[in-house]
């Protein structure tokens, strides 16, 4: 399913180091047919002012618009290695540790860079990362406007520090799977004053309707990426569940720590409001 892909892209992470030091040096010069497997990192290239490298992304890197222009080179899970080859790759960027795309590069002789997303600070590091290896990429204010924004919000909600349930997924037949502690949600709320309503363990933690009765969050936001509406709310009263605290935040933006993480801590914001 395409939600449980784009899972991947949150979860399957790793800080593995690329073969190549991330550290800006000549091969920027020459790096000019970038390949970027995960929306997160294709949102920041373009941010960054270093989209004009990017040569191909994964399938499911659709913003900004952009994007359709440039080749599709398969998804994290089947990357088209022919593909990637026949366009002359000269560097792959990639959420996550994926052991035939790092071949791939050592076969091409070419750096294959491994990022994470799990968390808020993940998210920053990705962002020195492109910058220093790219003159002319720039991230510094997108930090700054993050940072500003959790720091604003605080001050309004941290006296009642709500418990927030954050739903990335759930179905009629009663499958729930809740935001945890170790990702970003997490440090979006925590930045906010707000507190995290998820089991103690596990990133993306799948629980029954009686553990949601369990956790009894002050208020429930259902991340709605295919902007489903009213579909999400019935698939949450289908599971005998009182809806008088959910709220649905809809945009193809809420599971990805890109560059519109902005929106999703405004669209959060006036769930909660």
């Amino acid at each position: 399913m395409i939600i449980s892909a784009t899972l991947i892209f949150l979860t399957g992470c790793s800080k593995e180091n690329s073969s190549i030091p991330p550290v800006q040096n000549a091969f920027s010069d020459t790096d000019t047919a970038v390949i970027v497997f995960g929306p997160s990192l294709t949102e920041l290239f373009y941010l960054s002012g270093a989209w004009d490298r990017l040569a191909g992304v994964d399938r499911f890197s659709t913003w900004p618009s952009r994007a359709s222009e440039l080749a599709v080179i398969g998804d994290f899970l089947a990357p088209s290695l022919e593909m990637i080859t026949a366009l002359g790759a000269t560097s792959i960027h990639v959420v996550g540790s994926n052991q035939s795309l790092a071949d791939l590069a050592e076969r091409l002789g070419i750096p294959c860079y491994q990022y994470s997303f799990d968390r808020l600070d993940d998210v920053y590091e990705s962002c020195d990362r492109i910058a220093d290896l790219y003159p002319e990429a720039d991230l510094s204010g997108f930090r700054d406007e993050i940072e500003f924004a959790l720091d604003s919000l605080s001050v309004h909600f941290s006296s009642d520090s709500p418990e927030v349930m954050i739903v990335v997924y759930l179905e009629g037949d009663g499958a729930i799977t809740l935001a945890g502690k170790d990702t970003f949600y997490f440090d979006i709320l925590t930045g906010m004053g707000c507190t995290l309503a998820s089991p103690e363990t596990g990133s993306y933690p799948a629980v029954s309707v009686e553990g949601i009765l369990a956790i009894d969050p002050d208020q429930v936001i259902i991340l709605d990426p295919y902007n489903t509406g009213e579909t999400a709310l019935d698939a949450w009263r289908s599971n005998g569940l009182d809806d008088s605290i959910v709220t649905v935040l809809s945009g193809d933006y809420v599971l990805i720590p890109g560059a519109r993480l902005q929106e999703l801590i405004t669209g959060i914001a006036q769930c909660l409001n």
